[in-house]
């Protein structure tokens, strides 16, 4: 069994492949280290985004061209219209500590963990 190729892209660079893509919006230092152990699992290849500046212009653009994005709002602490943009398209999955907040209204995509979004979307899941 051969492991997945992730090729890690970050503003302002982008990769134009045949390869799945998702785009991780603020990630945790947890999420990431989620990402990484379940990303062990991967066979496919993946173009992995990775957003963790205030580079709006690249995540504006990049957001309309992933198969997938993970958005982390906790860690967004500028910028809070980016929410609400990202929460409007259906390929967004997104995770919060929040109990008293109406996300779910705009996206029913909400996860608790990383595993979660992998199991659920059959391109991650292992063949």
């Amino acid at each position: 069994m051969s492991k997945a190729i992730i090729n890690l892209i970050t503003s302002p660079d982008k990769l134009f492949n045949d390869s799945a893509s998702l785009l991780l919006v603020h990630p945790s230092d947890a999420l990431k280290e989620s990402f990484n152990n379940s990303a062990l699992k991967l066979e496919c290849p993946l173009n992995l985004y990775l957003h963790d500046t205030e580079d709006l212009d690249w995540l504006l653009d990049v957001a309309e061209s992933v198969d997938y994005i993970i958005l982390d709002i906790d860690n967004i602490k500028e910028n809070h219209w980016i929410i609400g943009f990202l929460l409007a398209k259906r390929k967004t999955f997104y995770l919060t500590n929040a109990t008293n907040v109406v996300y779910n209204v705009v996206n029913v995509n909400k996860i608790y963990e990383i595993n979660q979004f992998m199991e659920g979307v059959n391109y991650f899941v292992s063949k």
